[in-house]
């Protein structure tokens, strides 16, 4: 008999264990869903736009399809949990950062702890992070405007500087330049 794996165990399946940055993922993409509704278009992808590069992530590629490899999630590395969610084809696009109080979550210092302690602690957080009320895990914005055009950029340049090809949304244009990260630091 084969039995059906719930959204909550596929994640997990995915990403290979479980963590607060998991529940984190799994409970902005349930909001995201439930507050876009359904695509305006038959043909509307979602695009997602983060933030920060954590397991989060994870949650957002096995629940809403979106993929890194298809550009239908992009990171814009500014290290804060703050998700974009925009339809292509809508003029509204919804911002979800977590709230100040779940930094203690994101902090454990489970260094000192016996493996089970820390897989109960873990279990703890999870639990906490998908039960609590919504205001208190995270602020929502609803923009009536599309993502950013630069989180949007598709395409390859080349660094002006060692002449290897970049990403255009990673090129830092200097002196009407295009220089890849690693020239400029």
């Amino acid at each position: 008999m084969c039995v059906e794996k719930t959204p909550w165990e596929q994640v997990v399946d995915f990403h290979g264990h479980i963590c607060s940055e998991i529940a984190i993922g799994y409970r902005i993409t349930q909001i995201a869903l439930r507050e876009l509704g359904l695509a305006p278009l038959p043909e509307s992808e979602l695009i997602i736009m983060a933030e920060t590069q954590s397991c989060a992530i994870d949650a957002f590629q096995v629940l809403t399809q979106a993929t890194i490899g298809r550009k239908s999630i992009i990171i814009n590395e500014l290290g804060k949990h703050a998700y974009y969610f925009h339809y292509s084809g809508s003029n509204q696009t919804l911002r979800i950062a977590i709230s100040p109080e779940l930094a203690n979550y994101l902090n454990q210092d489970l260094s000192k702890l016996s493996p089970r302690e820390k897989q109960n602690k873990v279990l703890e957080s999870i639990h906490s992070l998908l039960s609590i009320e919504e205001n208190t895990f995270c602020t929502i914005r609803k923009l009536s405007s599309i993502l950013p055009k630069s989180s949007l950029s598709k395409g390859w340049t080349v660094c002006s500087n060692c002449n290897e090809p970049m990403r255009v949304e990673h090129a830092i244009i200097a002196d009407k330049k295009a220089l890849c990260k690693g020239c400029v630091s």
